[in-house]
């Protein structure tokens, strides 16, 4: 070893006990060294960029976006795997554009991943006019791409000439704050909930409803040519919408498919129900039969709706139709699935002798009633002809109805199913695939009584029954 070597040597073992010195110093001082943590902006929560970079602009742009927003980083052109989405509520998705076409990695990338009802604000970049002057519109070329997602229309970069990290940085800030005052806007008018609730009345009750849109920053669609808006878990015309709290909740709730007090009770309905129709927003109990506020007025939604606002308009919906044999009034907006779930019923009891002595042994079939719910100030929805019961015969030791078991001095909450006065379960699953929902299924029984309520199955079960878009 010469002489030079042996320093060399020795100046790198003085930089080692020097540093080795200095960590020792700070953790004495009490010191610590700590990585910078970017903090998500409130509006994103969690977000994740996700990007594919076929040069150092989208690269900087994507750091730059998460800085801005304090989200986390995901190359497409990596190696990491996919880390999983349900910790993150938002993604900024984005690539290099070519002659103002999509990088095929991102689009086989959005082919295959599902985001989970998270929010999906694209961005891209390019370098030529024609890359950020596409034929098509690049906000529709993403938006029919994404699975899963709840769309916001996003944004490019161009790049005609080198640009320093500071002033890509500026570029960022002042594009990502759209979307986020538009995010912030949603969860304003209710967020995910808003969205979700708006949209599914619109598809379910598409003859009546207009589309739902966001506009002037809430949900709302058209009513007999008036806008209804989504407020505290209630539709409202615009009038009411400032003043939420003076309005009952919507007849909203998850509806099981299994009965409540059997001993299948704990179920994957929900999850089931989760994963299909919103698997981020877990739904609650929005409204029962019974409301806590006697102070508070109907929701004038259902009787908007059903054109039942007095007993007068409600008469003048309904019709008679034959059901099974017999005369019913109904409202004539259900005639159509009452009509499929009779074919149904009728050809099924061709082969099945429990649904024919159910059919031999009903008593009666009545639809339209204007009336309260028992014990209530809440219209019932017999006023609408929405509901029909079909009551058996009696049977002794037989339970059919709550109140009725109460009032002969039994403690109806301990009656179990098998003594309750059930329709075949064949006959149950018919009327939920055309839209109505079984008050046997309620807390409090109701087993001769199907409502119309497509809303509720889908809430409940993540099925669309049949008719509905």
């Amino acid at each position: 070893m010469n002489r030079n070597m042996f320093i060399q040597l020795g100046e790198r073992r003085l930089k080692v006990l020097l540093f080795c010195l200095f960590m020792l110093f700070i953790t004495g001082c009490g010191l610590t060294l700590r990585r910078a943590e970017a903090i998500p902006d409130q509006r994103t929560g969690p977000n994740l960029i996700i990007f594919f970079a076929e040069n150092g602009d989208t690269r900087r742009t994507a750091q730059a976006i998460a800085q801005k927003t304090g989200g986390d980083l995901f190359d497409l052109g990596g190696k990491k795997p996919l880390p999983d989405l349900l910790r993150f509520d938002t993604f900024f998705v984005g690539g290099s554009l070519k002659e103002g076409r999509i990088a095929p990695p991102l689009i086989d990338f959005l082919k295959r991943t599902d985001f989970i009802d998270g929010r999906v604000i694209p961005f891209w970049t390019g370098r030529e006019e024609a890359d950020m002057s596409p034929d098509g519109d690049l906000n529709g070329e993403f938006e029919k791409r994404i699975r899963g997602g709840r769309f916001l229309r996003g944004g490019g970069f161009r790049f005609d000439r080198w640009v320093k990290a500071k002033e890509i940085n500026g570029m960022v800030e002042a594009w990502v704050e759209a979307p986020l005052a538009e995010l912030e806007l949603r969860q304003a008018a209710g967020g995910d909930q808003a969205e979700d609730m708006a949209k599914l009345f619109s598809a379910v009750y598409r003859e009546r409803l207009g589309p739902a849109v966001f506009e002037d920053g809430d949900w709302t669609f058209e009513l007999d040519g008036t806008p209804w808006y989504y407020a505290q878990g209630k539709f409202l015309p615009q009038e009411d919408a400032d003043r939420p709290q003076e309005f009952l909740p919507q007849f909203l709730y998850r509806y099981s498919l299994e009965p409540s007090g059997s001993s299948e009770e704990l179920n994957p309905w929900q999850q089931v129900a989760d994963a299909i129709f919103s698997r981020r927003f877990s739904f609650g109990s929005y409204g029962s039969r019974l409301y806590p506020n006697p102070g508070a007025v109907r929701s004038p939604f259902y009787e908007t709706l059903w054109q039942a606002r007095s007993r007068e308009e409600a008469f003048s919906q309904q019709q008679w139709i034959t059901f099974l044999g017999r005369q019913v009034q109904i409202h004539r907006g259900i005639t159509d699935p009452l009509n499929r779930a009779e074919a149904r019923i009728v050809a099924l009891a061709e082969t099945d002798p429990e649904i024919q002595g159910w059919i031999k042994n009903l008593q009666s079939i009545t639809g339209w009633n204007w009336r309260n719910v028992a014990g209530s100030e809440n219209r019932s929805f017999h006023s609408y002809g929405i509901a029909v019961d079909l009551l058996m015969k009696a049977e002794p030791g037989m339970e059919t109805y709550w109140q009725w078991t109460a009032a002969k001095g039994i403690d109806w909450r301990s009656v179990p199913i098998e003594n309750r006065q059930n329709p075949p379960g064949a006959v149950i699953r018919v009327f939920e695939e055309q839209g109505f929902i079984w008050g046997g299924r309620w807390p409090r029984y109701d087993t001769m009584h199907f409502e119309y309520h497509p809303e509720l199955l889908i809430l409940g079960t993540g099925r669309k029954p049949e008719g509905t878009a």
